[in-house]
């Protein structure tokens, strides 16, 4: 695997826990008001769409880096 995937899932999802980490210590989230399913399901939530969002992003860089998607380009091209 790249370097360079890990370090760009690592740095996000630190980034994501820190600013939870910074909500949490504010305001303890206090505020939402929901039990403490609701939060553990919102949390799970938030880890699974981050982790599907970094994922695709990271393959969008990879697809990108490759040439492949100079490939699919050239391939639509001829056709027209």
């Amino acid at each position: 695997m790249k370097r360079w995937i890990v370090a760009y899932s690592a740095s996000s999802a630190g980034l994501i826990g820190f600013v939870c980490f910074l909500i949490w210590a504010f305001n303890d989230f206090k505020g939402l008001d929901i039990s403490w399913q609701g939060m553990a399901a919102l949390i799970v939530g938030c880890v699974l769409v981050s982790a599907l969002s970094i994922g695709l992003m990271a393959a969008v860089f990879w697809s990108n880096r490759g040439g492949h998607d100079a490939d699919a380009h050239d391939t639509t091209s001829r056709q027209a």
